[in-house]
């Protein structure tokens, strides 16, 4: 009996190891000098890199997971010497913040509409949100942009906000909860005289704060690693959000990377932390079979 949970353990804790270990390589880079850094890992030989790791024009790259002079020089130039890199990420959150407020009043709603609304087309829309939800982001951008030339909005953030304000997985993981909600309540407050909206905002709303949860969370996730849609509709480099402006990092500021990198982690972190329950629970919830 021991042996069979052996397997099963060691095989969690090598998946684990294996997930977390480029966090940790990341974080325990950043504490590596500028100098350091573009010894071990440019592509370039120099002085400091021109030993046993250079062979017939090719550098070797000398992997470490501890600086040899741990120090806070990448910090420091990041929050005290390069504004620019802060500049991007307040631009990150101005995308991510109007879309997940905007998920979090509008996807409820209509999820609510889409269950208790007695319409016999109802299944068929409901039948193309799940549609688009699967299609891949790259093949959206096309009507999405010819949609921001109408409305006059390319080249601005609403042309990102606006399409992921109504994007269909909130209103599916929403709904898929709302129909194993029971239905004696709402029968209940129909009797009482109350409205599908106060039966909505007293019975239903409350009810919903873990998939709701669970759905920002998600939200996040996605939305502050956009780079196909920054890509294409923002073109003033300043404007960027950090998610785009991290790959030229790597060849124009090396010595800074990993300190960006753990600058652009932690707010992604803290949000998983912050509702893991909750997103645990909100997907059991929507995953139940009434």
């Amino acid at each position: 009996m021991r042996n069979r949970r052996v397997i099963p353990i060691a095989s969690i804790v090598l998946s684990a190891a294996v997930s977390v270990f480029p966090i940790v390589f990341i974080f325990a880079n950043s504490f590596m000098g500028s100098g350091e850094i573009i010894s071990r890992y440019a592509s370039e030989i120099l002085e400091s890199n021109a030993g046993d790791f250079a062979s017939h024009g090719i550098h070797f790259v000398r992997f470490g997971l501890l600086p040899q002079k741990p120090t806070l020089d990448q910090y420091k130039e990041l929050l005290l010497d390069s504004p620019g890199y802060l500049r991007m990420f307040w631009n990150s959150v101005l995308l991510v913040v109007p879309v997940l407020l905007g998920q979090c009043v509008l996807a409820p709603l209509a999820a609510y509409g889409l269950e208790n609304i007695r319409w016999k087309y109802k299944e068929s829309i409901f039948f193309m949100y799940i549609i688009v939800m699967l299609m891949p982001t790259q093949i959206l951008l096309v009507p999405n942009f010819i949609v921001a030339g109408w409305l006059n909005i390319r080249e601005s953030y609403l042309a990102i906000i606006l399409p992921s304000l109504f994007h269909p997985l909130g209103v599916f993981l929403i709904r898929q909860q709302l129909k194993n909600f029971p239905k004696e309540c709402m029968e209940a407050a129909a009797l009482d005289g109350a409205g599908p909206w106060k039966s909505y905002w007293y019975i239903v709303r409350p009810n919903l704060h873990s998939v709701v949860a669970a759905l920002a969370v998600l939200l996040f996730a996605d939305n502050w690693n956009i780079v196909d849609q920054a890509v294409v509709f923002i073109k003033n480099i300043y404007g960027n959000p950090l998610s785009v402006y991290l790959g030229s990092v790597v060849t124009g500021d090396p010595g800074m990377f990993f300190a960006v990198s753990v600058f652009y982690l932690i707010p992604a972190l803290l949000v998983f932390l912050l509702g893991q329950d909750y997103l645990t629970e909100g997907i059991a919830l929507s995953s139940l079979k009434s």
